[in-house]
């Protein structure tokens, strides 16, 4: 399997690094019997360096193995789907399409065999197909599509991701608020989201909109907090300075007003 990327700090984890100058991360999907052709699109994708989610190994479904295939979906900014007879039909790769259209991943089909279209799932059959078939396509020309589509909105598809990541981390930790996105991060959030609104893909899944949601309004919170913080020790230095009850009543009046107002 594919080597997992590092997770960076948390004070600035939706900043661009490096890394985000290559292209856009993808996990790829296959049945066994098209090892081979996968091996070719592997090799001829690896060539600029970005990052490729491929399981290799042919062993038996277990907890831990789908924790890893999840991870691998989640983790990658677009799923490839390798669409050929026996791949339409594998109870495996529907289990991984399942998981990348709950995610809200970029699919993008890729043809190595010819398939009965009626028989394609409607997740799939609705998105454009790029062909790599062995009789009459040509390679070069198919990677130059596919390398278009993977990379069309690049920063977005990968504040998709990392926002995700983020948000799936918050939904296993039984929503843990200090786990939710604050100052550079939350402007960060908040204008790739406006930039979704506008059309911009992959769209936020409705985990994203929570995640984000839930941090707006924990910053609200925040923020009058520090306001009453602030109030009330002005409050306490008028009582310190003018200690008399006339102004001590007034000030602690005034204050509750103040709270109430502050909390609605």
């Amino acid at each position: 399997m594919a080597k997992a990327q590092k997770k960076q700090s948390r004070g600035d984890y939706l900043a661009e690094t490096d890394k985000d100058l290559i292209g856009c991360s993808v996990m790829i999907s296959y049945s066994r019997k098209d090892k081979a052709f996968v091996k070719n699109l592997y090799d001829a994708l690896a060539v600029d360096d970005r990052n490729i989610w491929v399981d290799w190994e042919d062993i038996p479904p277990s907890a831990d193995w789908l924790d890893e295939i999840h991870k691998g979906i989640e983790q990658s900014d677009c799923f490839l789907f390798v669409l050929s007879p026996d791949s339409i039909k594998s109870e495996v790769c529907n289990w991984e399409v399942d998981h990348a259209v709950k995610n809200g991943k970029r699919i993008i089909p890729v043809v190595c065999r010819d398939v009965d279209y009626r028989e394609v799932r409607k997740e799939l059959a609705s998105l454009n197909w790029i062909f790599f078939r062995a009789d009459g396509d040509d390679f070069n020309a198919a990677m130059k599509l596919l390398l278009k589509a993977l990379d069309v909105d690049m920063r977005h598809a990968r504040y998709h991701t990392k926002l995700l990541t983020r948000a799936i981390d918050w939904e296993r930790h039984d929503f843990e608020k200090s786990l939710l996105l604050h100052g550079n991060d939350l402007q960060r959030a908040q204008h790739w989201l406006s930039a979704s609104a506008l059309g911009k893909e992959p769209k936020p899944t409705t985990l994203h909109l929570s995640f984000i949601t839930a941090s707006q309004a924990l910053a609200t919170s925040m923020k009058k907090r520090k306001l009453i913080a602030v109030f009330f020790a002005f409050i306490v230095a008028i009582g310190i300075i003018w200690p008399s009850w006339g102004v001590f009543f007034f000030s602690l009046v005034f204050s509750h007003f103040f709270v109430y107002f502050s909390s609605n």
